[in-house]
């Protein structure tokens, strides 16, 4: 029995491809633009949710974590859609220890913007403390695959993401044995400098190049080499205050 094919229009084929393919890139170079738009298309409201979360952000930078929460939580009462804001709240609940709440506003955020990257960083950082690993390594899949090549936080997902499968794994490596995944940088970085003679001066050498990373906003390195130095130098304050503030800096981005 034969069976008739339907003509097959190559060229309009070719074009649909191609729009589609203009309209992936688009859609991906917007994706760390939250709520984009145009100033002039804003309404009167989410102009006044943009104003609270400017307030919040100057507060927040001053310490007082209760009053920024109240800004966004203002802008969020006046546009509920506003991605960003919820992200912001996020991170204030997380820094006052109110981890399920934090994870209910990033989960807000990304039903919101499911292109906000920031977000799947910190409610990565959550289910890894959660202990939730199979949803942690969704988040940082996700980072992964949404940003930059060139984004430094792009990396740093796709090296959260093989320690976790390293972790999980029935045939893990050598160095990734460990049950918890969080601590297993620090695991690996104590065991590579265990045999040092002269740990404090290591430790200083570690806390200068995490300055150094720092002050050039890239604080998944910060965090690192201030671990590394933590691990020589435990007892030294000025290194766990500066990882907390780089960690609170982190999940802002």
């Amino acid at each position: 029995m034969l069976i008739s094919i339907p003509k097959i229009d190559l060229k309009k084929i070719i074009l649909n491809l191609v729009i589609l393919f203009l309209a992936s890139n688009l859609s991906a170079f917007s994706q760390n633009l939250p709520n984009s738009g145009k100033q002039e298309e804003l309404t009167t409201l989410q102009k006044q949710a943009r104003e609270y979360r400017d307030e919040g952000i100057k507060v927040q930078d001053t310490g007082d974590l209760d009053s920024a929460m109240k800004y966004y939580q203002k802008a969020i009462e006046v546009d509920s859609t506003y991605a960003v804001a919820y992200n912001d709240l996020g991170v204030i609940y997380e820094a006052k220890e109110m981890t399920d709440r934090a994870e209910e506003s990033y989960i807000k955020a990304i039903k919101i913007d499911p292109y906000y990257l920031s977000t799947y960083t910190n409610l990565a950082f959550i289910y890894e403390e959660k202990r939730n690993f199979s949803k942690a390594a969704y988040c940082w899949k996700k980072r992964a695959e949404l940003g930059d090549l060139e984004d430094p936080w792009t990396r740093k997902a796709r090296e959260r993401l093989e320690d976790i499968r390293l972790s999980l794994s029935p045939r893990p490596a050598q160095d990734s044995q460990e049950k918890d995944v969080v601590k297993l940088m620090k695991d690996v970085a104590n065991e590579k400098y265990m045999l040092s003679h002269d740990d404090k001066l290591l430790a200083r050498k570690y806390f200068r190049k995490a300055s150094d990373s720092f002050k050039k906003e890239d604080y998944a390195t910060a965090i690192k080499k201030a671990s590394d130095a933590q691990i020589l130098d435990p007892g030294n304050k000025d290194i766990e205050e500066f990882i907390d503030r780089s960690q609170n800096r982190a999940l802002s981005r």
